[in-house]
């Protein structure tokens, strides 16, 4: 599941909000779909369309979920204009040289011959801008705006939702070889970019350093930081100049820049693979949902994975998930069993009842670390998917 990065060529301003409107026209030879939180326009297949509607629904979810401390709600629905063609893309408005835009108003994107990995990186990066300009009020600094903007384009989907925080394994040896050769800026010095600056020297070290700068808020030292770059976005939201609420939440930036540092080139960086492991797990549990709903059983994980592979998982029709996450979902299983990883189904205890139970994935990590995949049906259809992390020492728990 390599995601290749793609430089974002385009102004990404920090709107604070985003006009409210008529749905936008339909360009010729495209047609409208609403979905939950979008108009989709588009020129795609109906399977496509499907899988659009599937993903930026749970896109937006995802958004919400990790900006909850510091956003608003959603309370209009954002246009969408997906192309298959880049002419027909640059036609209506798409900037030359890049593959997706938020233009302060609509989402626009290339999808090409087909919707891969480095497509959806660009819509989810995009998709934020959007986001954020509806519901995250403020002057958002140029680095948080594109770093958050990144950490959801490397966020993994699942089928019923999202995984964010992954690092991927070609973008951390690159960010170590750029931290190698002193290549970044000063953390100061990235803060002090003005949206200006940014767009008058685009490269790929701007996006990485935001990138792994809020990677680092999110998750550095067990996620110590996470509550504190809260309440830096809520002083933002609040008209608080970024200065002092970042001296009034974090202290001086020096600090910070060893801090930071120090945590991306550790020895034991493993480049995320509990992220990517829980990743797995909610892949395989929405598969195992479905089938279930289905009364379609499995002897064992080989069964339930070959069933996955081949096409041969049963669901209601209003559950279906993309054809591209089985081998998404297949790949990312087999490389996590080759890093040492097992993968079993066993009997999981229903919501808080130690004497129900039903199967349910089980992910045994190399560490010690147990991620248990469970689902809830509402008749015949899937409910929700969960998983359980449960560490030598300490237990957390994600729902989706």
């Amino acid at each position: 599941m390599r995601v290749v990065f793609p430089i974002c060529l385009v102004f990404c301003l920090a709107f604070s909000t985003l006009a409210a409107g008529l749905p936008p026209k339909v360009p010729a030879g495209m047609k409208r779909v609403e979905g939950k939180y979008h108009y989709l326009i588009h020129d795609l297949t109906p399977e496509e369309e499907q899988e659009v509607l599937l993903r930026m629904e749970a896109m937006v979810d995802e958004y919400a979920s990790r900006t909850r401390d510091f956003s608003g709600k959603l309370n209009q629905k954002l246009p969408f204009l997906l192309f298959r063609k880049a002419d027909d893309y640059h036609r209506n408005g798409g900037i030359k040289g890049s593959a997706g835009v938020f233009t302060g108003e609509s989402l626009m994107a290339i999808a090409g011959e087909r919707l891969d990995n480095n497509v959806w990186h660009t819509i989810q990066h995009e998709g934020f801008h959007q986001f954020a300009a509806a519901v995250i009020g403020g002057d958002m600094p140029i680095w948080v705006n594109e770093g958050l903007a990144e950490y959801f384009g490397e966020a993994v989907y699942t089928g019923d939702g999202f995984v964010s925080g992954a690092i991927p394994k070609h973008r951390l040896k690159r960010i170590q070889g750029v931290f190698d050769k002193g290549g970044f800026k000063s953390i100061e010095g990235m803060m002090r970019t003005s949206h200006r600056q940014w767009n008058s020297e685009l490269n790929i070290n701007n996006y990485d350093q935001a990138w792994a700068m809020v990677t680092f808020l999110a998750h550095g030292e067990d996620g110590r930081y996470q509550k504190a770059f809260g309440r830096f976005m809520i002083a933002l939201n609040r008209q608080v100049p970024w200065e002092k609420a970042w001296q009034d939440t974090f202290g001086s930036a020096e600090g910070f820049e060893d801090k930071w540092k120090t945590w991306w080139t550790s020895d034991d960086r493993d480049a995320s693979v509990d992220v990517y492991a829980r990743a797995a797990t909610q892949m395989l549990t929405s598969y195992l949902g479905r089938a279930a709903s289905q009364k379609q059983a499995f002897d064992d994980f080989d069964a339930l994975l070959s069933a996955i592979e081949k096409g041969e998982i049963r669901w209601h029709k209003a559950d279906a998930l993309p054809n591209s996450l089985s081998k998404d979902c297949v790949e990312l299983t087999k490389a996590l069993l080759k890093n040492g990883a097992s993968f079993n189904l066993q009997p999981v205890p229903v919501g808080t009842s130690s004497r129900l139970t039903q199967q349910g994935i089980v992910c045994e990590m190399k560490d010690g670390s147990k991620i248990t995949g469970t689902y809830r049906l509402k008749g015949a259809r899937i409910g929700s998917v969960s998983s359980d992390v449960s560490l030598p020492k300490a237990s957390v728990k994600t729902s989706k």
